[in-house]
């Protein structure tokens, strides 16, 4: 899906000038919701073979609170790398990769929760209550529409988390691990440093 929104009527691996047409216009939202629910169900997975439960005595999944700290507990750092929008200071408007962890992650995953659920429920993110500022560009109170830049953070993210916490399990799911990784325009390369960051395999 990122893919496709990403070669919608042009030709080569750059985005054609534009906002996208109409019909495009809800694939980077399918590809966050997509992420979120696969990624939800392994760490799921994952989360019950360690006991690490939330308040009502379920699994923690992906945007749980606690989630990274319950891993920690468990002696499983979880980190991932994600784009997050222009920090303070930037002067550009390219998503970043960064890598992320401990309290940051926390931030980062709890507030894709909250757009997941926005999504899910109204089909717009406007109304998600965001705290970080991985999703908000400074001053912003909303996040006015799903990106793809966000989306293909998020597909990362979800990806990595789901594969520390499936791999900690010893489960099915990490054995026959197959990665993804989305053709990326020069502005949206991962650098390579985190593109082989040791903790992750690369693509086959």
């Amino acid at each position: 899906m990122i893919h496709v929104h990403g070669q919608r009527g042009g030709e080569g691996a750059y985005r054609p000038r534009g906002g996208p047409a109409q019909e495009y216009q809800s694939l980077p939202a399918g590809s966050f919701l997509l992420a979120f629910a696969t990624g939800e169900s392994l760490v799921k997975e994952a989360a019950e073979h360690h006991g690490i439960r939330n308040a009502r005595r379920q699994p923690m999944g992906l945007g749980s609170a606690g989630l990274v700290d319950g891993f920690e507990e468990h002696g499983i750092p979880l980190r991932a790398r994600a784009r997050v929008v222009p920090q303070p200071g930037s002067r550009s408007g390219v998503h970043r990769w960064r890598l992320l962890e401990g309290a940051s992650l926390d931030a980062y995953l709890r507030d894709a929760y909250a757009i997941r659920n926005a999504l899910a429920h109204t089909g717009s993110t406007v109304d998600a209550s965001l705290r970080s500022s991985f999703f908000l560009r400074e001053g912003a109170v909303r996040l006015r529409s799903m990106t793809l830049m966000l989306a293909e953070g998020l597909l990362q993210a979800a990806q990595d988390v789901a594969f520390l916490a499936a791999r900690s399990a010893g489960t099915t799911s990490s054995i026959a691990w197959e990665w993804v990784e989305p053709v990326r325009s020069g502005a949206s390369r991962m650098p390579v440093g985190l593109r082989t960051h040791p903790d992750f395999p690369l693509p086959s």
